[in-house]
């Protein structure tokens, strides 16, 4: 019962700075001598690694942040060991046994406290991300409709508690620099910017209007811009023999913006799938613009080749560097966006009977 209200009044307490900065005084156990170092962003917004020396087990670092934020400290004599802690100008102890990195221990950061706490949800949530792709992935095509819709249906459960596990965390304290940290890692899968959006404005303005929550809110309103319901962003790329391909040009018509690479199994599958479907409609207003995130060109024209496509193809030929890739987040393939005659963002990620579906209403529309 102590610790339990113990745990409370932190999370109550807003975070005081030290004026002095942070004091990271560590013990590590079974280590006698070695080197530790600690990188984080410094006061000035720069990447800053601090390094110190293990005596007697023990070792000190000091430093100021401008705000709470994620750090890395690492260790590479004796053992390799790299953790990530919630860093603030607080007294802070940290407490390591020598290869059994999951006794480590932690104490005097509030925001530790929150992360730790958060930390396994989002390993959750990142383990129904990768099960909901993988099933999109492997049922693209419409073969088996039906796991898509239970994958996506257990995804919103999920992404749904750890929405409310996060907000739970901010309602107790909003000066909550760790619960950001966690709102950030939402972006990844976006599927409900209203939710997202609501959990950031719960937040104080103080880490708001910090640099981290600056960053977040940036990163948020480039990938709303590409959002479900949005006028899609121009994107350009040349074709094969060098000329300009832009969605502008293909205003009026129904279009699926896909991004693929020639090294891409599933989306070479995806290629032979959207063939049919491209013949069937496409004398009704229906347009395929193909962006490849390949960085040679031997092979993007190989594949095209070889997959038959007929449709425009675009490319930079830069890789997941390209400007394709980054205006519309683009950070796994096959991934697509289906846009309507007004010009605006239909659906992502849409395959098979899906398309089909949508494009009947769409096509059928324009008549």
């Amino acid at each position: 019962m102590k610790k339990t209200l113990h745990l409370i009044l932190i999370f109550l307490c807003p975070i005081l700075a030290f004026s002095n900065g942070f004091v990271l005084k560590g013990n590590v156990e079974g280590l006698q001598t070695g080197t530790v170092t600690l990188a984080y962003v410094n006061e000035a917004g720069e990447d800053t690694t601090l390094i110190a020396s293990i005596t007697g087990g023990m070792f000190t670092l000091t430093g100021k942040v401008p705000e709470p934020e994620l750090a890395r400290l690492t260790i590479t004599e004796g053992w390799a060991y790299n953790i990530s802690i919630f860093l603030e100008n607080s007294a802070i102890t940290l407490h390591l046994v020598k290869d059994v990195a999951e006794k480590t221990t932690v104490t005097g950061s509030a925001s530790e406290i929150v992360y730790e706490k958060l930390n396994p949800g989002m390993d959750e949530f990142f383990e129904h991300a990768r099960k909901n792709e993988a099933a999109h992935h492997q049922y693209a095509g419409g073969f088996n409709p039906q796991a898509i819709i239970s994958a996506d249906s257990l995804w919103s459960v999920q992404q749904r508690q750890w929405i409310q596990n996060i907000r739970a965390a901010i309602a107790l304290n909003p000066e909550n620099y760790a619960a950001l940290y966690f709102i950030r890692w939402l972006l990844f899968k976006p599927d409900n910017y209203d939710a997202i959006l609501s959990a950031y404005k719960q937040l104080s303005p103080a880490v708001r209007q910090g640099l981290a929550g600056k960053k977040f809110f940036a990163e948020f309103e480039h990938l709303h811009k590409a959002s479900k319901g949005q006028p899609a962003p121009e994107i350009s790329g040349k074709d094969t023999s060098g000329k300009a391909v832009t969605l502008a040009a293909f205003k009026g018509k129904v279009v699926l913006l896909d991004f693929w690479s020639s090294y891409c199994g599933p989306c070479r599958q995806e290629n032979v799938r959207l063939l049919p479907i491209y013949q069937k409609y496409h004398a009704r207003g229906f347009e395929i613009v193909s962006f490849s995130l390949d960085n040679a060109s031997r092979f993007w024209l190989g594949a095209i080749r070889k997959d038959g496509l007929i449709w425009p193809q675009a490319s930079d030929l830069r890789g997941g560097a390209g400007a394709t890739a980054g205006i519309y987040d683009i950070t796994d393939m096959p991934r697509n966006v289906l846009i309507d005659q007004t010009g605006k963002i239909y659906a992502k990620d849409i395959h098979g009977e899906d398309l089909i579906k949508a494009l009947e209403g769409l096509l059928g529309k324009g008549k």
